[in-house]
């Protein structure tokens, strides 16, 4: 007999049961969303418990001493930032990041593993960069930008190679796909702050500054393709500001189902190739309400007459700027230009050439401009003391005469001439100089006028 009859313990306790004659009372959304919040922080506490478990019966437990300390540093400024912990087993699987083991930077970035640990590192610098001074110097940054309702997010190249060289050096190997990291990146970090702004910008797009070498427009050659690039030249020329098709969904124009959506490229258009829901093969037309768009537009950039060797032409290349970055730059601007050297198709130049030939163009990241370095916004407190302080003298038009040609003895009249075009009158075209004109339109004819 495997039962024996106990009657103190045959009857189930009745604190916690709801029993069949009892109402109960329904859950509100507030309370079941508390409950379930309660029960996921139950579940990534058992998951961690489980991951140390398993890994405490492969290896001695004196192991964990041995970790990395760049790992363990990691795993603290996350703590102390009060982000939510992740699964460290996801994080375990990337010891070493440089060690791509035997793959490509592309094919190791767009990985699984390797992505994640990048997403992380790129947002704890975000989150953990300070300057000389102990100032957080992209909480600042970000504040300014959402203040401005912009979506870019520049970041100093400088400053990411002396914290994170790893990231550093996987940019301009695979800038398209670490951009892509990047600017999820910053989104999460930009949300933290700021929970509603993706009302405002839907993408938050990661700028490159301060890339170390600068290439010239003319030695850019067939290793620089789809690598991160920075090069220097005056724009030419500038179409207008043109939606393009970013995320389209299609109408099928049998049944009226709707298809998508679909991401479009830069390199290539995609279509819908059957109604998924009547079978037809079309035809197709846009849904334009719920298509989205984003801004494009086209410049050409040519090199700098200075820059130019005696007897030879200036060449030229296009870029294409995108989102925020349309308009950031007018024919006659000297710019340094950021971005992504990127080859396309191009029909005409197989027939001019009588062989494959594909076209050139820079998928433009950051754009600065030369005689903008000093702007107003970049001025600090003791310069604008020192300006105004200067304003308050009354010596300051003979000091202004003075500092013109000082080594050049006499010439009072000429000198008083020039600080006078420099310093006064009225501007007719602010910030477009007509010397700069001429150059766009004839390039030889600047030398001459020089």
């Amino acid at each position: 007999r495997d039962y024996r009859p106990i009657p103190e313990l045959d009857v189930y306790e009745p604190e916690g049961l709801a029993l069949d004659d009892e109402d109960v009372e329904e859950l509100t959304a507030s309370q079941r969303e508390a409950a379930e919040q309660a029960m996921r922080q139950r579940d990534r506490e058992l998951d961690r418990g489980l991951g140390r478990m398993r890994r405490g019966l492969l290896y001695d437990s004196d192991d964990e001493d041995e970790d990395r300390p760049s790992r363990k540093r990691r795993l603290a400024e996350r703590a102390a930032d009060g982000a939510e912990e992740e699964d460290e087993d996801m994080i375990e699987s990337i010891e070493n990041l440089e060690d791509m083991k035997g793959h490509s930077v592309r094919e190791w970035v767009s990985m699984a593993a390797p992505r994640l640990e990048i997403y992380h590192r790129f947002k704890n610098f975000l989150k953990t960069h300070v300057d000389d001074h102990g100032h957080n110097v992209f909480k600042e940054r970000i504040s300014d930008m959402c203040k401005e309702n912009r979506e870019s997010l520049v970041v100093n190249y400088e400053d990411l190679a002396a914290r994170e060289h790893v990231l550093a050096y996987f940019l301009p190997e695979a800038p398209a796909e670490m951009l892509k990291i990047f600017d999820e990146a910053a989104k999460e970090v930009v949300l933290a702050m700021y929970p509603k702004y993706d009302r405002i910008a839907q993408e938050i797009h990661v700028r490159i500054s301060h890339l170390p070498l600068v290439e010239e427009l003319r030695s850019l050659r067939q290793l620089h393709l789809n690598q991160l690039i920075r090069t220097s030249g005056v724009v030419t020329s500038c179409t207008g500001v043109l939606p393009q098709l970013s995320m389209v969904k299609y109408n099928c124009s049998k049944c009226s189902f709707i298809l998508g959506p679909f991401f479009q490229s830069q390199n290539q258009e995609v279509k819908p190739g059957s109604c998924p829901e009547c079978q037809s093969l079309g035809p197709f037309e846009i849904n334009m309400e719920e298509t989205v768009y984003q801004n494009y537009q086209r410049i050409k950039i040519q090199e700098s007459p200075g820059k130019v060797a005696a007897g030879r032409l200036p060449r030229s290349k296009d870029a294409i700027l995108l989102a925020d970055l349309v308009d950031s730059c007018k024919p006659g601007d000297e710019i340094e230009l950021t971005g992504i050297y990127h080859n396309n198709y191009d029909g005409s130049l197989n027939t001019a050439n009588g062989f494959p030939v594909f076209a050139t163009v820079i998928m433009a990241n950051h754009i600065a401009k030369k005689d903008n370095k000093v702007a107003v916004g970049e001025l600090t407190d003791e310069d604008m003391k020192v300006i105004i302080g200067l304003s308050k003298d009354e010596q300051i038009g003979e000091k202004i005469f003075a500092s013109i040609a000082p080594s050049i003895y006499g010439h009072e009249d000429i000198k008083r001439g020039l600080a006078l075009a420099l310093f006064g009158g009225e501007p007719k075209n602010p910030g477009r100089c007509v010397v700069s004109c001429i150059q766009c339109v004839i390039p030889d004819l600047f030398l001459l006028v020089q």
